[in-house]
Parts: C-alpha cells; sequence; structure tokens
C-alpha cells in the first residue's frame, strides 16, 4: 500500500503540470463570413472568353441571432386595470431585456417564441 502511494507521488511530482486555461468570446466579423448564395450564372460567348470568369458572392451569412432571438417565459399574472393576462419574457443571450406581451384572460402563456432581435 506504501508503495503504491509512493508511485503515484513520484508520477504526480514528474509529470504534473499546471493547466491554463482561457475563455474566449467570439465576435461576428462580415468581412470574414462565408457565402450563402453564389452568382453562378455564367455569360456565354461571345460576352465572355468561354464563360470563365470567377463566381461572385450575392450574400453573405448573416449571424442567426441577428434574425431571431428565443424568449422564454419568465412569468404571467394577471393585470387589474385592463384585466389581461400580462406575460414577461426574458430574451436569451448576455442582457437582461424583457418584453411583456399582453393576452386575453382565457388564454395561457406560451413558454417560448421568436421575439424580434434588436441590434
Amino acid at each position: 500500500m506504501v508503495r503504491k502511494i509512493m508511485i503515484c507521488v513520484v508520477l504526480l511530482v514528474c509529470y504534473g503540470q499546471s493547466a491554463l486555461a482561457e475563455g474566449r468570446i467570439y465576435e461576428h466579423d462580415p468581412e470574414r463570413t462565408h457565402c450563402t448564395l453564389w452568382d453562378n450564372l455564367r455569360l456565354v460567348w461571345p460576352q465572355t472568353i468561354m464563360g470563365r470568369e470567377p463566381a461572385k458572392c450575392r450574400r453573405k451569412a448573416v449571424q442567426p441571432t441577428k434574425l431571431a432571438v428565443i424568449c422564454r417565459l419568465r412569468d404571467q399574472y394577471i393585470d387589474k386595470d385592463t384585466g389581461s393576462r400580462m406575460c414577461v419574457y426574458r430574451k436569451q443571450g448576455r442582457g437582461d431585456e424583457e418584453e411583456v406581451v399582453s393576452l386575453s384572460p382565457s388564454l395561457s402563456c406560451q413558454r417560448t417564441y421568436s421575439c424580434r432581435a434588436d441590434d
């Protein structure tokens, strides 16, 4: 038993190295995005030389969070003044932005929905 402990201690001392970790947040760079729609309608002779001009990018990729953001239900209550059901949603992401939607009191709030992305 003592022998096993000594072997483990020697191995830890000889091969034990500290690990360094780093957190990174990647930002969207519109110059380096991939192309989602190529212009591959080639011109034919005599407009170009054998129709061999390079294809051009017509549409670059857009961040999915720029199109829509998922909002999740955080709270719901009945407003005393109007009598309508108020659904409080929190947007996904780093911020604590909330969005309030009013509904008829007989309806229930959705758990999630695609809300607008603010720029």
